[in-house]
């Protein structure tokens, strides 16, 4: 634990959480990025609205933007521990902690749109299991789930569409599951925190860069990069977390109004995804970056190369790693998401 969450949770534990009903309530929130940052700075900004003024004012939301608490592999411990109520980040960040969440990183198990809405839902089996099990291992408790595009990867001077292109590529990732299929596919990974990809890619350190594909222009990318290869083989979902402890001394009158505002928010940045990687794409071909996306073949490679990973996945997590798959299989059999939305042949097999 760092010397910076240690201090804050010392100074949380001053702090007396008052009571609900007769004082305001205040929560303190992490945001790595600026508050104006398109995908999860706005939507704080916007839960903050919702919850301040459905509780006229009872309950307050302060938001310390541009890591001034946490950085963002600092943010799952920070919430876990109360050195801050409120925090979000990527859903690989929480797979370090609950390894049953690295399901979401699978690769190509959530590569078409349809199937990651479905699963994404706040009725979905699979959510509600991820959920339970985050707030039960770590005592932290989701209250969205905002999506911030596909898995990308970003590169310079050659596309990755094909794994023999990706052999002993040095590659940028922000977690252990994707860290895995970079192995796994032949390339080199580098686990560093996505504050650190621009320069990086800038400096050599590394020859690429796996990422959301709406983070080319924030991150900076368009600047040391030429080339996405579209692989979309895993989706990035940011989860908002708050503290448990904090969550439980609120009343049953203020738990319902923070869900609702959450669900609020959580419909309005799901409504967007594709307005926001629309303007990505016509970002990054107004700046000459190439995107080159998967042939059927193309994805047939990826998976022969990964395909020990679920198993391994399956092993690892016992029982609730059976549920979650079983969740899965019946999303498959909905006919939102039996087949992948893609008319284009195989040619090589």
């Amino acid at each position: 634990m760092s010397a910076r969450l240690v201090a804050a949770l010392l100074a949380a534990l001053l702090v007396p959480l008052g009571d609900a009903g007769a004082q305001q309530v205040k929560f303190k929130a992490n945001l790595q990025g600026p508050i104006t940052q398109p995908f999860y700075g706005v939507s704080l900004s916007r839960f903050k609205e919702e919850v301040e003024n459905r509780s006229k004012g009872a309950i307050a939301i302060e938001i310390f933007d541009k890591s001034q608490l946490f950085r963002d592999e600092e943010v799952v411990d920070a919430v876990a521990t109360g050195a801050v109520d409120i925090g979000t980040t990527a859903s690989q960040q929480f797979a370090r902690k609950v390894p049953a969440v690295g399901l979401l990183d699978q690769p190509f198990l959530f590569n078409f749109r349809a199937l990651v809405h479905a699963a994404a839902s706040p009725d979905s089996e699979l959510r509600r299991l991820i959920d339970d099990a985050i707030v039960a291992q770590i005592g932290v408790r989701v209250l969205w789930w905002q999506p911030l595009g596909d898995t990308v990867f970003f590169s310079k001077g050659r596309d990755l569409t094909d794994p023999e292109r990706f052999k002993d590529q040095r590659v940028a990732v922000p977690g252990e599951a994707l860290e895995e299929l970079v192995t796994r596919c032949g390339g080199r990974p580098s686990a560093i925190t996505v504050e650190r990809f621009h320069d990086s890619l800038k400096d050599g350190a590394v020859d690429a860069a796996m990422l959301s594909f709406p983070a080319l222009q924030p991150r900076g990318l368009w600047k040391v990069t030429d080339t996405v290869t579209y692989t979309a083989h895993s989706p990035v979902e940011f989860f908002l977390v708050i503290n448990e402890n904090r969550w439980q001394s609120l009343s049953s009158d203020h738990r319902t109004l923070m869900l609702d505002a959450a669900a609020t928010v959580e419909r309005e940045m799901r409504d967007r995804l594709s307005d926001i990687e629309a303007k990505a794409q016509a970002f990054a071909t107004s700046n000459g970056i190439k995107i080159r996306r998967l042939t059927p073949d193309q994805v047939a490679e990826w998976r022969a190369c990964s395909a020990q990973m679920l198993s391994d996945y399956m092993e690892r997590n016992g029982d609730l790693a059976r549920r979650l798959m079983g969740a899965y299989a019946k999303l498959r059999t909905d006919p939102c998401c039996m087949a992948a939305p893609d008319s284009v042949a195989f040619t090589r097999r």
